[in-house]
């Protein structure tokens, strides 16, 4: 693993950078100050922006205090009063205060490098950071302590990468722009104190900075032979028929309810208990049940052979008589259907088609996100990561392969792909009952994908939605 070097390098938007420039010259703060920390806080913005709908952003006091010093509030007030920032004057009793960018313009698809040195208040933060993740990783088991030291020899091109994405800038939005540059460079040679490799603790999934990366840049690493990437198709459905066949195998007296094991339930305490509630549920009502078990025989079908947003495409395009759906489209709608709040308004209307064709697995997933809408997602990750993580990586590794993991797939050089493929699909035989399609793809051949907003979607379903009564009522009208 490569030494630390005395600074880092992270990118801000460069009509952010020049103005900051410009006003330190023009109006320097009258108080004690590092130019690094002005950079930093800007970055806080950019680098969470997108998970906010409004691209405002809560920044921790004790975080900022820990980052950028005790003038933190100081550096913040100077970044808004020069319009650097802004600010969310809605306070919250125990909220954070948010910021955000004076500008979401086109302007901002235009980075600047600058240069965090160590020895500053930010340096030593994330310094600091990356000594603590080392030194939780001497305690981690040995397949993980591989897989990191894998991560972290991966060299990778950030310069042809960063030019490439520069070429395609039109064709994405804003944020997106950002979040792929922020990982290209942090990715660079010589920054590896912005790499990153943890386990979270909320799902297990392992995080890096590939899982983040949009897969077309993923050919910008470095090899002396071809990478394939092994990908499990429609993954999140797939793994979900484990969930189907322990409710079939609960309400089917297959497994008994008061003795279901969280080592059945892949040693997840908010599985079983989700599992007991909803096959309670479910057996009250005998014609569920049968239902049920023709619903996860159509399910099984269409998610075995790696079809099942094919299939989605199909169901909502001919429930609205239209031709709008495509598989990207089903993806999203897959998101809001199993992820997303059972008192969404915002999907509220995309969930009745799916519901009107699978009425049980409907209410299967209502239940599991009764409580917590998260649970679900939760639960299905926490699968993932223990077949992915546990099991198939941890056979690699005994066969003398050390994979690059990216959530539910994996990536290997050419001459350990038969065995890859072997081991996986013996892996997801044994965890799921069938073996599910797996895309096999050079990372040269990769595709550049635009990703579509699910709120737009939803939007577009909601005016099908209406166009869709307004026909049954005139049909009604004319019969």
């Amino acid at each position: 693993m490569a030494k630390y070097k005395k600074q880092f390098k992270i990118a801000i938007p460069t009509i952010s950078f020049e103005k900051l420039e410009a006003k330190i010259q023009t109006n320097p703060p009258n108080f004690k100050f590092e130019k690094e920390g002005f950079y930093g806080i800007i970055y806080d913005i950019i680098s969470k922006m997108t998970e906010y709908i409004d691209y405002m952003v809560p920044l921790s006091s004790t975080i900022l205090q820990n980052k950028y010093g005790l003038n933190y509030r100081l550096m913040l007030d100077y970044l808004v009063e020069n319009q650097i920032i802004i600010e969310d004057h809605q306070y919250s009793e125990n909220q954070c205060r948010k910021f955000g960018l004076t500008n979401m313009s086109k302007d901002l698809k235009k980075m600047t490098t600058v240069l965090i040195d160590l020895k500053t208040s930010y340096g030593r933060y994330v310094k600091n950071r990356h000594n603590n993740e080392q030194r939780e990783a001497k305690w981690k088991p040995i397949h993980l302590k591989a897989l990191r030291n894998q991560f972290y020899k991966v060299e990778f091109d950030s310069e042809l990468a960063i030019n490439e994405l520069n070429s395609r800038k039109e064709f994405i939005t804003i944020e997106q722009y950002i979040a792929i540059y922020d990982d290209l460079l942090c990715l660079s040679r010589g920054n590896t104190n912005k790499r990153f490799f943890g386990q979270n603790k909320t799902n297990n999934r392992i995080d890096t900075n590939f899982t983040s990366l949009k897969a077309y840049f993923k050919k910008y690493i470095i090899s002396n032979e071809a990478l394939y990437q092994l990908d499990l198709n429609n993954s999140q459905p797939v793994l979900f028929n484990i969930v189907l066949n322990l409710i079939d195998k609960i309400i089917n007296h297959e497994i008994d309810i008061n003795d279901i094991t969280t080592t059945l339930c892949y040693g997840n305490s908010t599985l079983k208990h989700l599992l007991i509630q909803c096959s309670k549920g479910l057996m009250k009502d005998q014609k569920r049940v049968g239902l049920l078990k023709k619903e996860i025989e159509e399910y099984r079908y269409f998610t075995s052979n790696g079809k099942w947003y094919e299939h989605l495409r199909d169901v909502y395009n001919v429930y609205y008589e239209t031709d709008y759906f495509d598989r990207e489209k089903a993806k999203s709608m897959w998101m809001a259907l199993a992820y997303s709040s059972n008192r969404s308004t915002n999907y509220y209307i995309v969930k009745l088609a799916f519901q009107d064709k699978y009425p049980i697995i409907s209410l299967i997933l209502r239940y599991f996100k009764k409580n917590k809408h998260a649970d679900l997602a939760i639960v299905l990750q926490k699968i993932e990561s223990h077949i992915f993580i546990e099991q198939i990586s941890h056979n690699l590794i005994d066969n003398g392969i050390v994979p690059i993991t990216i959530h539910d797939s994996i990536i290997v050089k050419e001459s350990d792909l038969e065995k890859s493929e072997e081991i996986m699909n013996q892996v997801l035989l044994e965890n799921i009952g069938f073996t599910p399609k797996i895309q096999v793809e050079n990372l040269n051949d990769s595709k550049f994908k635009i990703k579509q907003k699910p709120l737009d979607i939803a939007a577009e379903i909601n005016q099908l939605h209406v166009k869709r009564n307004v026909n049954k009522l005139l049909l009604q009208k004319t019969g």
